[in-house]
């Protein structure tokens, strides 16, 4: 896998596991009113049928990949579904399914990235589809707190630890995988100009872990927000852990494809 096109296609991978997964672990508490989950499984059906498009294009034709996606697309559909059945234990069943097909998916597309160990490329891969997922599920989450008043800030605090870990062990990783990473292939890099050397590797790394750092200040200054029930706060503090998570996730996952 090479090119903006697979680092999208991992991206939206990820993007899809993570938050049809954390959106499924907060369903499971049954504190959380069905609207929340029917806005969710919406949004992760367009963002899995985006993935699937995606990874079709950045996958060799006939890679185990292009089905997996496929299939991801589908039980997300069907977790959508799940959300207009009664019981809570349709939606956190299909969910955590649709989760492990995207996890799997993800498996899958991790041997195709050259220079890297199958089962390292996975972790990283999956610890980036939990940060996603984990951020973008506790921005949603603490805006339904404006439609469902009285739900315990447990709900919201809970997947503010999830963020917090899912930070740690996605820099856990970056460290562990610094050589590979610093070794991308990064000609051009800089807006196609010619005459700033070849190698960016070392810069765009230490982007990546400031990125990453902050995202994890934001986090913990949110979880901080939760324990004072200031719910709100912690909500638009998760706005900006989404926009650094993500672009953090970006920059890593090219990193990873141009690894030599």
């Amino acid at each position: 896998m090479t090119g903006a096109g697979s680092v999208l296609a991992l991206v939206l991978t990820e993007w899809t596991m993570g938050w049809v997964g954390a959106a499924a672990w907060t369903q499971s508490w049954g504190v959380v009113r069905r609207g929340h989950f029917r806005i969710t499984a919406w949004i992760v059906v367009v963002i899995a049928g985006l993935a699937y498009f995606a990874v079709d294009s950045a996958v060799p034709a006939g890679h185990s990949s292009r089905m997996l996606a496929l299939i991801t697309v589908g039980l997300c559909a069907l977790y959508l579904l799940a959300q207009y059945v009664r019981s809570e234990r349709a939606g956190t069943v299909v969910g955590a399914v649709a989760m492990l097909a995207g996890g799997v998916t993800l498996v899958s597309m991790s041997a195709l990235i050259d220079e890297w160990p199958r089962f390292l490329a996975a972790l990283e891969l999956l610890a980036g589809a939990v940060l996603l997922g984990a951020v973008t599920n506790g921005m949603m989450l603490g805006h339904w707190y404006l439609n469902q008043p009285g739900l315990k800030h447990w709900a919201l605090a809970s997947l503010t630890q999830l963020s917090v870990g899912s930070v740690a062990a996605s820099a856990l990783l970056g460290v562990i995988a610094v050589g590979r990473l610093t070794s991308a292939s990064t000609e051009g890099a800089v807006l196609g100009l010619s005459g700033f050397g070849d190698e960016f590797g070392w810069a765009f790394y230490a982007i990546w872990l400031v990125l990453l750092g902050f995202t994890g200040v934001v986090v913990w200054a949110a979880r901080r927000c939760v324990k004072i029930r200031s719910i709100q706060s912690a909500t638009g503090l998760y706005y900006v852990a989404i926009l650094t998570a993500g672009v953090a996730e970006f920059l890593v996952r090219y990193l990873m494809v141009n690894a030599t």
